[in-house]
């Protein structure tokens, strides 16, 4: 369906497999009904629902300093602040692809540093994958292959709620609409492990058929336990490794002896959940673990994250610069310096922000130290009226474009769900590049 095909009228319709591009794991069977431009979830997770629910009432004007404004007008507005910074950061980055391909070529025209505002655990991971690389999964292989999975840190379904259907399904369940697993041996339960948690009512509810372990250790412990299994796993001593109780370590060197005996273990992860030091620690030790195990057995890890299109912001960047986010572009160079150019610190030298949220009202961060320029959700509450507002649709609602699964192997397709009123993110940054002098 295309925005071609949309009317503003008639009976309410329903719109089956939608994808949704609000976290990682891009779930590609939601489903809702749309009367006008109102939009009603019918299927989908507390998130998604919530993202999805739009009423019929009219979108907001650009604004320029706080007075209703055109578009042209608006970017116009924006473009004259980008001719007078000097140092401006781009944060946010939360579009589709050709909305981020867009704002990439607005980076090179103006100079700016570029961050997406879920980059804080990729960039954990990053620093054990730049340093000694590991194994990973994709989504289709930990559903159909994995016998045993370890979840290190909180309940994976506070930030990604159906990660557990999507990944461990039921033997001839497929549950919650999913296809069931291909490989994993008759009746298809699988042991799931949790250290870190503990785990959700909703999330015991959906293990329920599977064999599932919970070694709750406090927040601050995750990294520890996880180096502990990795040393167990590898037949070392633990004694230096200090602080979990014995009852612990005992639960930990079962766990070990349950992946020397898998088939195709998972490790898994939220980086963006554990604390910032201990997250690099978490990813070294399941990689570890994972190489160890890869002599006898088959073993990988599948690390969380991707909200908002990181993982395609980040490819999309690895494609244009050679370098991924956090590195700053303009005068046909590009220079990758993560110290610096994460949004905290590019923030401290810029002298303007351009913040773009389109998946969700993602307010920008706190600036103070010249313009700020948000092309952003239309429910955004500004703790202070931004220079230039530029309210866009929605990738997945009101026109189509791609996102990346958290995986990396898989670019989906999103549709329009309803008549575009306002720009998209790409119109917006090609609108400014026009008004810049640089022909979109």
């Amino acid at each position: 369906m295309t925005s071609g095909d949309l009317i503003t009228g008639g009976a309410p319709r329903t719109v089956r497999d939608i994808v949704c591009g609000f976290c990682g794991l891009a779930c590609d069977d939601l489903e809702v009904t749309v009367a006008g431009r109102a939009i009603t979830p019918r299927t989908a997770c507390p998130e998604a629902a919530r993202l999805l629910n739009r009423s019929d009432a009219p979108p907001p004007s650009p604004r320029v300093n706080g007075v209703a404004a055109s578009f042209e007008e608006a970017a116009a507005a924006v473009a004259t602040h980008l001719k007078a910074a000097r140092s401006a950061a781009f944060s946010g980055l939360g579009a589709d692809l050709e909305g981020l391909r867009r704002l990439y070529d607005l980076a090179m025209a103006s100079g700016a540093s570029l961050d997406h505002a879920a980059s804080g655990g990729l960039f954990a991971n990053l620093e054990r994958l730049a340093r000694n690389g590991w194994i990973a999964a994709t989504l289709a292989e930990v559903r159909n292959r994995c016998d045993v999975l370890v979840v290190f840190g909180d309940d994976p379904a506070s930030a990604f709620s159906r990660f557990f259907s999507r990944a461990v399904p039921v033997r001839g369940e497929g549950a919650d609409g999913d296809a069931a697993p291909l490989f994993v041996t008759a009746p298809g339960r699988r042991q799931i492990a949790v250290v870190g948690g503990p785990l959700s009512e909703a999330s015991r509810r959906v293990l329920a058929a599977h064999e599932v372990t919970e070694i709750t250790v406090a927040e601050q412990d995750v990294a520890t336990a996880a180096s502990v299994l990795t040393a167990l796993v590898a037949g070392r001593g633990v004694d230096g490794l200090a602080g979990l109780p014995d009852e612990t370590v005992a639960a930990l060197a079962a766990l070990a002896e349950q992946l020397k005996a898998a088939r195709y273990a998972v490790f898994t992860w939220n980086a963006a959940s554990l604390p910032a030091a201990d997250a690099p620690v978490v990813a070294g030790a399941a990689s570890e673990a994972v190489d160890l195990l890869s002599v006898t057995t088959r073993a990988a890890v599948f690390p969380l994250g991707g909200r908002d299109n990181v993982t395609g912001a980040h490819q999309l960047a690895l494609w244009r610069f050679g370098y991924p986010l956090r590195t700053a572009v303009g005068a046909g160079t590009s220079r990758h310096v993560p110290e610096l150019y994460s949004t905290a610190a590019a923030l401290y030298d810029a002298d303007l922000l351009l913040h773009t949220s389109a998946f969700r009202p993602d307010a920008p961060p706190d600036f103070d130290r010249g313009p700020v320029i948000a092309i952003a959700h239309p429910d955004t509450v500004f703790a202070r009226e931004p220079e230039v507002f530029i309210p866009v649709g929605t990738p997945g609602v009101d026109y189509g474009g791609h996102v990346f699964r958290m995986d990396s192997v898989v670019c989906l397709p999103l549709q329009a769900l309803r008549p575009a009123e306002l720009p998209s993110v790409a119109e917006a940054a090609a609108a400014i590049l026009v008004s810049f002098g640089r022909g979109a």
